[in-house]
């Protein structure tokens, strides 16, 4: 044997060790940045093998279910009531799962967890599903368009919830989508505005939560480009709207995240619905720790546009604040919206229910 060929024994079997070692320590040993940044963008890549039922398959829309605020790493009780009550859609209205604290990044690895718990893996293979984000999944508390990670958040949102591109205008840039389902007479379009992707920054109170209103003309919840597309979407031809906005349209005290908090924007909201004739509309809505109904008037003979505020699904439960808008009491604890259609009769059952799946607050409306 040269002296070259034992070497090279000597390297190899040193360099086995080595390696043997390092696997037997792995678990010890700290993960490196690049490895660390290898695995985040695989789980943020995460792709649910769900079964996600077609909204094509829906032929005609009687009943949607509404949720909101739903954290991944908490018990989710209350998916076995929304699956009692057949939903032939069932609507997040964002906080889908939270990705905010350093802990709950990437986004996608807290989808694989959503995907882990029974109840809504069952009701998964029952209903198709929709979703819209609000702050906790787009990745910021009282995110904005400033926020630098808005991009990797929609690139693991939209692989995740795969059926928006189908949905989408070629133009968005968010998370905007909009479906019509059910056949001529009966139909029912839902409208998933985003009102994180696009927006101005809040203007800061310097209390946590809490913003000033913001007059400047040139700012906007929507930008420019989905307000041109809400307008195309209320032209189209429809029985009847819901226009899900992950934050609140009626009400308008307090300093709370809202559409009141752009009063310039909200009006034109109002004004866009009569521009269009868009009648038989339904805000729904979340992000505020309680169920409750509010109501605006609009006037010119257009009559009342109703805002459901729905959730949380777990989590926190907050105090509804004093507003001359809402409608009836409030349901400060974990809960769900309804919206249900009697087309024989010709009225829509707007519901509330709590977490023992029992109605606990109903409104009627005409169709």
């Amino acid at each position: 044997m040269t002296l070259t060929s034992f070497s090279a024994r000597v390297s190899l079997l040193a360099l086995t060790t080595i390696l043997a070692t390092s696997c037997a320590e792995k678990s010890q040993a700290p993960e490196s940045l690049t490895l660390k940044m290898m695995r985040m963008q695989a789980e943020n890549n995460y792709q649910s093998e769900l079964p996600q039922k077609d909204l094509k398959s829906v032929k005609k829309v009687q009943r949607v279910a509404f949720v909101c605020c739903a954290h991944q790493d908490q018990e989710q009780n209350l998916w076995q009531q929304v699956s009692a009550k057949n939903p032939d859609v069932v609507v997040f209205t964002g906080n889908s799962v939270s990705s905010v604290r350093y802990d709950e990044k990437p986004l996608g690895a807290q989808y694989k967890k959503l995907d882990q718990i029974e109840g809504y893996r069952q009701l998964r293979g029952k209903a198709p599903f929709m979703a819209v984000w609000d702050g906790l999944d787009f990745g910021l508390r009282h995110g904005d368009s400033g926020y630098e990670g808005k991009h990797e958040s929609r690139e693991a949102f939209l692989n995740y919830w795969s059926y928006i591109t189908k949905l989408q205008p070629k133009s968005a840039k968010g998370v905007e989508h909009s479906v019509i389902l059910g056949a001529p007479g009966q139909r029912v379009q839902i409208i998933m505005l985003d009102t994180r992707f696009y927006a101005t920054p809040w203007l800061d109170t310097g209390v946590d939560g809490q913003f000033k209103k913001n007059w400047n003309r040139s700012d906007s919840l929507l930008g420019a480009g989905q307000w041109s597309w809400l307008e195309s979407e209320l032209s189209k031809e429809a029985e009847y709207r819901v226009i899900v906005s992950p934050l609140q349209m009626a009400a308008n005290t307090g300093g709370q995240e809202r559409w009141g908090l752009f009063p310039l924007d909200r009006q034109k909201f109002f004004d866009t619905l009569r521009a269009t004739n868009a009648k038989k509309v339904v805000i729904v809505s979340g992000n505020r720790g309680f169920g409750s109904v509010g109501k605006v008037d609009l006037l010119e003979g257009y009559g009342p546009l109703y805002d459901l505020t729905v959730g949380p699904l777990n989590g926190d439960i907050t105090n509804r604040e004093k507003d001359f808008h809402y409608v009836g009491g409030a349901l400060e604890a974990f809960n769900f919206g309804l919206l249900e259609w009697d087309w024989k009769n010709k009225t829509v059952h707007m519901k509330l229910v709590d977490e023992s799946g029992k109605t606990a607050q109903e409104m009627k409306l005409s169709l």
